[in-house]
């Protein structure tokens, strides 16, 4: 995925746009966008948990993300998973996942039993210490795009290791509940 262009929309002052060209999609336009860099998003999570702790942002934060990437995303996925291959549909996740500055996916396990994903450079943790996981966010979104891109069904994806608590990656699991293609 390449950045093609990022401006103010012409039709709305202060709010921007932009053009993305993604593989196997083409040029896809993304409206009404903002730009927030990591350390404003670490500072504001932190400050949340200070008022709710890090359990109690956990389910607000997964269920969002879990929740945008389904409303957004699954028709593109699910017409694209009709032409692609599974390896292409994954290739696919990662470089809109990296492109869009979320972190770098290295690896995703498609186990009989369980979903290994591992991520390096996870935005939630850039900048934050923890003494535990605090990619919530980046869970919700993996759990949604994994379901997406296979056609699993899986329990929720829970995060097992985190940067920001001295891991070297971010490592997210879950279990396997039904369907999809896994190879």
């Amino acid at each position: 995925m390449s950045l093609r262009a990022i401006g103010e929309d012409p039709e709305r002052r202060g709010v921007l746009r932009a053009e993305v060209e993604i593989p196997y999609f083409g040029v896809v336009v993304l409206k009404d966008m903002f730009l927030m860099s990591t350390r404003w998003w670490a500072d504001f999570m932190a400050g949340l948990s200070v008022f709710v702790g890090e359990k109690g942002l956990r389910p607000v934060l997964y269920y969002s993300a879990y929740r945008m990437m389904k409303v957004h995303d699954s028709k593109g996925i699910a017409s694209a998973r009709e032409r692609l291959s599974l390896n292409e549909m994954l290739d696919v996740a990662r470089r809109v996942y990296r492109s869009l500055g979320f972190g770098e996916i290295l690896s995703i396990t498609l186990g009989e039993e369980k979903v290994v994903v591992r991520v390096k450079n996870s935005f939630e943790a850039r900048g934050r210490r923890s003494d535990s996981p605090v990619c919530h966010f980046t869970a919700g979104l993996l759990a949604a795009l994994v379901e997406d891109t296979t056609g699993i069904r899986m329990g929720p994806m829970i995060e097992r290791e985190c940067q920001a608590a001295g891991a070297d990656t971010c490592t997210f699991e879950a279990e396997i509940l039904e369907g999809g293609t896994r190879h």
